[in-house]
């Protein structure tokens, strides 16, 4: 038997929507209830539901409502095809957030420099319709961006102070100690942490990560840190130490750039010194489909880059 050609018109999907709720219920009032409708509204969909289909779907009687066989396979199959339908539509939205659309996300700086260029490069190929508007932030500033909404997600070793914030550890940045090639510990191949007692110390400005882990570190070999000079960004670290004023403890970020500036970045012995680089985003709050595939292409870098995966 052909179908009614108004079982394919939109309003099947509500009236099939309010047949599963009797069906289940197996009580018109309580289905009414459910779906905030009055009953007779729901009657009146049953009814031409079983018009449309030409076929009786429940059997009512003054105490009771029951399933006709043909009412217990569209009850099955029909909550298939509304579970299909919606994944279906949350598939199709997502798929329209990766066409256009803008991505705004925040680094702190050494993780800007050592991944920020690679990511960008693939992001753009794969997603060209999608503008990502890159940040490179400090914690005070890329944390209350987050908070604010001006940035969908911030990549860096800064630990919320609210619980507004979530933090997910991805990967572990390894300091060294960044000297001038011809420096005795250079020349040596490794650092212990007890040595930066006897050299100047180039060091990043108090309250930053940076400074915390290399503090740290020094209190357990009960070592005061005493630095020759300060700075807040480690570009300005690295042209002191490139001019031989000392040397500095940070993430290596680039060895090209090192190279380049006479410094060498000399591994830690006996004592590793890391940080835990995190993704920071609003708590309980789903990133959109462009953040994401952002996010999922950083995490695939990072682990062809070597990073240290946290555990």
């Amino acid at each position: 038997m052909a179908l009614n050609p108004e079982t394919i018109s939109p309003t099947i999907f509500r009236r099939l929507d309010t047949f599963i709720a009797v069906a289940e219920t197996l009580s018109f009032r309580r289905a009414a209830e459910m779906l905030s409708r009055s009953q007779p509204a729901v009657t009146s969909q049953i009814n031409q539901l079983e018009n449309a289909l030409g076929v009786k779907l429940l059997v009512r009687s003054t105490r009771q409502v029951r399933l006709t066989t043909a009412g217990a396979e569209l009850l099955e199959r029909g909550k298939r095809l509304l579970a299909e339908s919606e994944r279906l539509m949350r598939d199709i939205h997502a798929q329209a957030g990766l066409l256009t659309g803008q991505v705004v996300v925040s680094f702190s700086p050494t993780i800007a420099m050592s991944l920020a260029p690679k990511v960008l490069a693939t992001f753009e190929s794969e997603h060209p319709g999608i503008r990502v508007l890159l940040r490179e932030e400090l914690a005070p500033q890329m944390l209350e961006a987050i908070l604010n909404g001006s940035v969908d997600v911030g990549i860096g070793p800064y630990q919320p102070t609210t619980d507004k914030l979530a933090f997910n550890p991805i990967f572990d940045q390894e300091f060294s100690l960044i000297v001038r090639e011809d420096h005795p510990l250079a020349i040596r191949g490794h650092a212990r942490i007890r040595d930066l007692a006897n050299i100047n110390l180039l060091c990043s400005s108090v309250g930053t990560t940076a400074r915390e882990v290399l503090e740290n570190a020094a209190k357990a070999e009960g070592i005061a840190i005493m630095p020759k000079y300060e700075a807040l960004q480690y570009p300005t670290l690295f042209a002191l130490a490139a001019a031989g004023f000392g040397g500095t403890v940070m993430p290596a970020v680039d060895t090209k750039i090192l190279n380049a500036m006479g410094l060498r970045a000399v591994p830690f012995r006996g004592k590793c010194l890391v940080r835990p680089i995190g993704i920071i985003t609003r708590r309980d709050e789903a990133l959109a489909p462009g953040p994401q595939a952002f996010v999922r292409l950083l995490l695939l870098t990072a682990e062809q880059e070597g990073q240290h995966l946290a555990g």
